[in-house]
This record gives structure tokens, sequence and C-alpha cells, in this order.
């Protein structure tokens, strides 16, 4: 066994001790994938139909949301822990699907001969392989990508993961030795604590160390074990990646977030001097100097064959947008003091604020938030534009007033679109799971949810923990109907099986129809808009 193969030994048994956790990402969704190859010019697979590969899958916890919904496509996963794809098959086995594969075995003995896929998902794990498995992947992703398919490799940056760096070898220089991966653990958060508080106001990097430090505070156990206390976590700078996957004969179409790609939205300053060092430069300059102006940490490229690099347009084209289906999750806010009084605001999922008075803007932003999780099509938000606007406002002119509205979602990470419209419809008097929840939610039920759950927009989202949350999910069957929900509830309330969430008991109390309808209401809306039903 040569030091490779020790590496790749000790990754699979690290993943064994401390599985990962297995949920979907949305940015690696392929209508995520197909819609962003549109804005620059590119044509992919369609995905009610597509074939789609994840090289290094966990549990499948990523894979379930597509093939869950698109029964007539085929996913397969392949991971080196045995032990999380037997989990993975157990709830596959659960659910009933026959269009998901997962296998335990190493990337580098995917040969030709495995197939090919429309796309290909390379999520968390191009960094933390050796060289060799990293080699593997990207001759995969030549091998095995279909002509026009779209492959998605992330991994961790420099600049950005400069002081990360020094973090983790802190981390690791004081957990050798700990006999047990609990141990370890603790020995690498004493590090933490020492780069948090310990540091001499005479080192450089006391700022950085600091904030790199307290940023790691706010994940989990398994995060900080797999990102920072691994064999191995191999940062590059973009150019390298790019010219490795140049030497594979791919090429780089942009990142899974096109937006971040743009320097204006880093700032004026950042756009400016940007532009007056790399103006000239070739797409893959101009975005390597952004990495080094924004301190990069990570990268979420998509890559395709590079006989198709030619086709690449230079910027986005939202003229697209026309042909696609939005969703936002937004929430109204109150208005700073001194704004102006027709001003509107929002926030986003991610809690970044957006603010406008003009009136087919606010259309829009409101057409967005009712709707959610639903989608809208450009004609919807349209009609929604159309009757704020000024009577004089021309389609032409309407058309552009809206693309540029949703350019400005775009730019503020707030705006889903997918050149396919989803499966949601109008809410049911009796509500039913999206594709593959019904038995997810039996599973979550008895503890035995080894992945997470999912919206049909490919989010990770959770079933709910409160009493009266679980007591709603337990009785959603798709045949019984919100009023006999409120009437379950309103019984298990007087029979004191379940308590108020005051944790006041209602055991005996009467006239409980009231309390239980609010109870309900309260539980389906956060059902609704976490895109749990259809």
């Amino acid at each position: 066994m040569n030091h490779s193969d020790d590496l790749v030994q000790a990754l699979s048994d690290a993943y064994d001790e401390t599985p990962y956790e297995s949920y979907a990402f949305p940015l690696t969704a392929p209508g995520h994938l197909r819609a962003v190859a549109a804005l620059y010019g590119l044509n992919a697979p369609a995905v009610e139909n597509a074939r789609v590969l994840e090289l290094g899958c966990a549990a499948g916890g990523n894979l379930l949301p597509f093939a869950a919904a698109h029964p007539s496509a085929h996913a397969t996963g392949v991971d080196l822990s045995a032990q999380q794809i037997e989990s993975g098959q157990a709830v596959i086995k659960a659910m009933g699907l026959k269009n998901i594969d997962l296998r335990a075995m190493s990337i580098t003995d995917i040969n030709k001969d495995f197939g090919q896929f429309d796309y290909i998902i390379v999520h968390g794990v191009f960094s933390w392989v050796p060289p060799v498995v990293r080699e593997a992947i990207l001759r995969v992703c030549r091998e095995n990508l279909a002509p026009d398919g779209i492959a998605y490799v992330s991994y961790n940056t420099y600049p950005g993961w400069k002081a990360s760096d020094v973090v983790r070898d802190a981390m690791i220089l004081n957990s050798f030795g700990a006999e047990t991966p609990q141990d370890r653990l603790v020995r690498a958060k004493d590090m933490l604590s020492m780069l948090e508080n310990g540091l001499s106001n005479t080192n450089p990097l006391r700022s950085a160390l600091q904030h790199a430090s307290r940023q790691l505070r706010r994940h989990s156990d398994y995060y900080l074990v797999h990102e920072y206390l691994e064999a191995v976590n191999s940062p590059c700078y973009f150019l390298e990646f790019a010219a490795a996957a140049q030497q594979a004969g791919l090429a780089y179409l942009t990142d899974a977030e096109p937006q971040s790609c743009m320097a204006s939205n880093f700032g004026d300053n950042v756009a400016v001097m940007h532009n007056a060092l790399a103006a000239d430069a070739s797409r893959e300059m101009r975005e390597q100097y952004l990495d080094f102006a924004v301190g990069r940490q990570f990268r979420k490229s998509l890559l395709i064959h590079e006989e198709r690099a030619q086709q690449i347009l230079e910027t986005p084209e939202v003229n697209v947008f026309e042909k696609m289906h939005f969703g936002a999750r937004l929430t109204s806010s109150a208005a700073p003091a001194g704004a102006p009084s027709k001003e509107r605001h929002y926030r986003t999922a991610r809690g970044r604020g957006i603010a406008s008075s003009d009136p087919t803007f606010v259309a829009v932003a409101e057409a967005l938030r009712q709707a959610w999780p639903h989608a809208l099509s450009f004609a919807e938000l349209l009609d929604a534009a159309r009757a704020k606007a000024k009577k004089s406002t021309t389609p032409d002119e309407l058309t552009i007033a809206v693309l540029t509205h949703l350019v400005v979602f775009l730019n503020a990470n707030a705006l889903e679109y997918r050149h396919e419209p989803l499966g949601y419809v109008a809410d049911a008097a009796k509500p039913q799971w999206i594709p593959g929840l019904a038995a997810l939610s039996q599973l979550a039920e008895q503890d035995a949810l080894p992945l997470g759950t999912y919206n049909l927009w490919h989010q990770h989202v959770l079933f709910p923990s409160d009493d009266i949350g679980k007591f709603v999910v337990r009785h959603i069957d798709g045949q019984t109907s919100v009023a006999d929900l409120r009437t379950k509830l309103r019984d298990a309330l007087a029979s004191g099986d379940v308590a108020h969430p005051s944790g006041k008991s209602l055991k005996r109390v009467r006239n409980l129809d009231s309390i239980a309808q609010t109870l309900v209401a309260e539980a389906m809306s956060k059902l609704r808009a976490n895109g749990l039903l259809i």
C-alpha cells in the first residue's frame, strides 16, 4: 500500500467514525446548473430525464430531492464510506425509489465504462482528497460527462483560506496524539480558544486568526472535523484549478453563483480598482483578481468540455430570464427612521435587506413574496408589474424593468430560477407532502433518518421539532383535511396527549377549537413556507 492508498484509507475511516451530514445543497441542483448555463449562452440537458452522478455522495442526501422529484431521471452516487452508502440505501428502499443507485467505491476506480452523465456533482470533495483522487475527479468530469453536460466542483481557495490554514495547523498540532476522535475534537477546540483570546497584540495575523476562529464556532462538530482535522485539505488559487481543468480537457464556465463573479456587487471601490487592473485580462484572470479583492475562501466552479469553450458568453445574458420561472423567499420588514414613506423594505432568506420605492419593483417583490415557495413565470411577474406601472410604459420598457428588478434580486443572492416550473400547486384542503417526504417524515418520527429533508427548490429544510409541529406532521397523509387536523389537535390537547406551546396542560379544558385552529394554522404556515407541502 503506497502513501496515496494510506491517505484514502484514512479518509474512509474518518468518514465512518464521524459520518458527514448528508443533505441537499441547492447550488448543485441540476435545474439550477442548467439555468446558470443558459445565462452564458449554453444549452444543457433537460432535467426531467437527466442522468446525474455525484462523487462523494455520503448517504445520498443531495441526490434524493432530484430523484424523488424526477422519476424518469436517474441518479448515481459514489462514496468511499460503505457505512454511509448502506445508510442511504436503507432510506432509498424505505422511500421506494427505483431511479437512484448508491455505490461504495473509490473515485479512482471509475472509468469510461461507468457510463455518461448529463450532470456531475462534486461538492466538498476536491480539496479534501490526495492529488491522485483530484486528478481522477477531473478525469471523470471529462470522460464521463455527456457532450453538452455540466460538471460542478467545489473547493477551498486562496487567498481567503490563508488564515484558515494557520488555524488548521494549530488545531492539528494541539490534537496530535489524541486517542479518540472526541478527544481530538476537544483538543482542537482548546486551540481555538487560544487563537480567539490568547494572541499577542504584536501578532500581525491577530485580527485574521481571531476572525477565522470565531467563524468556526458557528459550525457543527462534524464540519470542524471534516473541514479542519482531515488528513488532507489542499486549497488552491482559482487560476490553479482552472489550469488543472484545462489540462484535463475541460473549460471553466462560471461559478454556481454567477453574481459572485461580478466586481460591481462588492462596492464601488472594488469595481473601480478591479476594472483598472483587470479590464483587458481574460475572464479567468479577472476572477482571480476579484478573489484577491474579496478574500474568496470557497468556489463552486462549473465545467464543460473544452470543445464548447468558444460558445461561452463573456457576460451573462439576462434576457434568457424571459423563459424561466422564479422564486424568492422574502419577508416584509419595517422601514428605518427617516426612510421615504413610499419605500418598501424586504429581508431575504440570507438576512440581507432590500428596499425600493419603485412601484413595479415592489409589485414584483410582493408577487414573489406572496407566491413562495411557488415558482412564478416571467409572464406572471410582468402582469404583476403592469398593474402598478405608469400607463405610458411600453411593453418593451416594462420587460426591461422586470429584468432589471430580477437582476437586483439575483445580486442580493435572493433569487431562485429554473427553466422548468416546480411542482407546487395551490394550497390543498388535504395537505400532501412533496415527493419523497411521506416516507422521510415516518423515518424522522422513528429517529432513523441519516440525512436531511428538502424542498422542491433543492434546499435543505427541517421538519418541525416542537410538539405541535410534530403532531401535525404525524397526521399529514394526503387524506386528512386541515379541518380534520384541527379536530385531532383539539382532542389531543383536551386529553393531555399534547401540551400547549406555553407548556400549560389544557387537559379537560373546554372550547379548544379556536386554540387548535390557531396552532394548526401556524404549523401549516411554517410547513408551506419551508416548501415541504405540494
